[in-house]
């Protein structure tokens, strides 16, 4: 990870790893994942628990150990605020044709510091492509990058 963490900020998420991994294993499952998105106010269908597990379980063990957690207080962190979803997605176009696609998607991602595999890139198309022509526009990045209420 690029951004380390203070001791403090550490014992923090470690505290907050902890209250989720329920079954005290040492890692958080599909369900006590999705737990946690209904604590942050989301109201998650299996689909959405899916995508998220694929992306931030980056061994494949089917569960979030602590430092992949940490990665994802870190993507958390970082995830751009709304008057700058524009910029963003321009930047992330990188052939100006105003959709992003699944090679798009992929660098704009490892440039965050998520690497996702061709598998959860073609996930996160198909939950986001409303249009159905396999690639994200403007209205369906800004749908998926906005918290729900």
């Amino acid at each position: 990870m690029a951004e380390k963490f203070t001791e403090k900020e550490l014992k923090a998420i470690k505290t907050v790893f902890d209250k989720f991994d329920k079954d005290g294993g040492g890692t958080i499952d599909r369900h006590e994942l999705g737990d946690i998105l209904r604590e942050l106010g989301e109201d998650p269908t299996e689909e959405v628990v899916t995508a998220v597990m694929l992306s931030l379980d980056k061994d494949q063990s089917g569960t979030i150990d602590f430092d992949e957690f940490q990665s994802m207080v870190k993507q958390v962190k970082t995830v751009p605020r709304q008057d700058t979803l524009l910029a963003v997605f321009q930047e992330y176009d990188q052939d100006g044709s105003g959709t992003l696609d699944a090679t798009e998607i992929k660098e704009a991602m490892k440039r965050g510091g998520c690497k996702m595999s061709d598998r959860a890139v073609s996930y996160l198309i198909k939950r986001a492509d409303k249009d159905g022509d396999g690639q994200i526009n403007y209205q369906e990045f800004a749908n998926i990058m906005k918290p729900s209420k």
